[in-house]
């Protein structure tokens, strides 16, 4: 056994040494990786067979779950019209029997290392990254996972925090989907009233500014006392920039804000913006528009009667939404220096989906 171990340790140092020397570009022409390669193949190929017949002999032993759950599904050979690969039908296929060989219903695959990665690898790598997706991909998984079952409450909970903290803009969209459907439900057996209440909350605040939402209206008065209407606004395109006049970041972020203002896209985009002061130092706010010339609508709500930072979520700054001509939120909490960036992608797609139409 120690010399098996052995081979196995060597093989994989010799492996490893030529495929990260960088000194080296052609290893896989080198005969000593070839032939460490080689030797490889045959162990994994014995350790395979090994699996197999042991799953034969003991179907029911409780390592014979382990080992069907470490292989992952044997896709067909799908071919197009053409007798090219489909690699699309077999990308597919992977993906629908990718859970098949996992015992979910036994809650002693949660002491295994397997469960968490292949909960991962399909959650973040597997299912197409779009809110959509994953919550149909997360209600189909579940449904196979029986009711106050611990398997069930840490793929509730791994689903649910891993894309509450997403970098990813609007995986919130998730959150809010698995706290209404799990948490708010009543399917989260485990949690408390206090947590329940606490992931509702956040949720319901959410859910009216995510992606796809049109935003809440806001009414606010410039510096002169002019109100102004964010959805009376006619502008193809609305940046609502959250902003506080004392805030570092806000004062190296606004200057750039106006730059990008001042672009050929964001004039060919028809952009406007809706800047939002956020503090009560309405003095500060006034020298810092006048200082640099920030000659888009700039508004506060002094008095708080809008309840701007309720509903935009707002406990930094600065915030940016993007909205389109229907006040609909088409990107949130994006950098102002993503921006045009941003813009230039939305344009391309405008001219594809108008050469598409003639």
């Amino acid at each position: 056994m120690d010399d098996k171990k052995d081979a196995v340790e060597t093989v994989t140092n010799t492996i490893t040494k030529f495929e990260t020397d960088s000194l080296n570009p052609h290893y896989k022409g080198n005969p000593e990786y070839v032939k460490a390669k080689a030797k490889r193949d045959e162990i994994n190929k014995e350790v395979i067979e090994y699996k197999e017949k042991f799953i034969a002999k003991y179907p029911e032993a409780f390592i014979s779950k382990v080992f069907r759950a470490s292989k992952d599904p044997d896709v067909p050979d799908l071919k197009l019209p053409d007798g090219k690969e489909d690699k699309a039908a077999r990308w597919h296929y992977f993906k629908e029997h990718y859970w098949d060989g996992i015992d979910l219903t036994d809650d002693r695959m949660l002491r295994t290392p397997i469960l968490h990665q292949k909960l991962q690898y399909y959650m973040t790598k597997l299912v197409v990254q779009t809110p959509d997706s994953i919550n149909v991909a997360a209600d189909k998984l579940l449904t196979k996972i029986p009711d106050n079952s611990d398997i069930l409450k840490y793929f509730i909970i791994y689903i649910t925090n891993t894309f509450e903290t997403s970098k990813q803009m609007g995986m919130d969209a998730v959150f809010v989907h698995m706290a209404k459907n799990y948490y708010m439900s009543g399917k989260a057996y485990w949690a408390h009233d206090t947590l329940i209440q606490k992931i509702g909350d956040r949720a319901l605040k959410l859910d009216p500014i995510l992606i796809g939402k049109i935003a809440p209206n806001l009414v606010m008065k410039d510096t002169s006392g002019v109100a102004h209407e964010l959805h009376k606004l006619k502008n193809n395109i609305t940046i609502l920039y959250f902003w506080d006049p004392d805030c570092g970041h806000c004062k190296k972020e606004t200057p750039k804000l106006k730059e990008l203002y001042e672009t050929e896209i964001a004039k060919e985009m028809d952009v406007e913006i809706f800047g939002v002061n956020t503090t009560q130092e309405f003095e500060l706010w006034k020298k810092f528009i006048i200082d640099n010339d920030l000659n888009w609508i700039n508004v506060h709500d002094p008095h708080g009667i809008t309840r701007f930072k309720s509903k935009y979520d707002i406990y930094s700054t600065p915030v940016v939404y993007v909205l389109d001509k229907d006040k609909k939120i088409i990107a949130k909490r994006i950098g102002v220096e993503q921006l045009e960036e941003f813009f230039k992608q939305m344009k391309d797609l405008e001219l594809k989906k108008k050469t598409e139409e003639n």
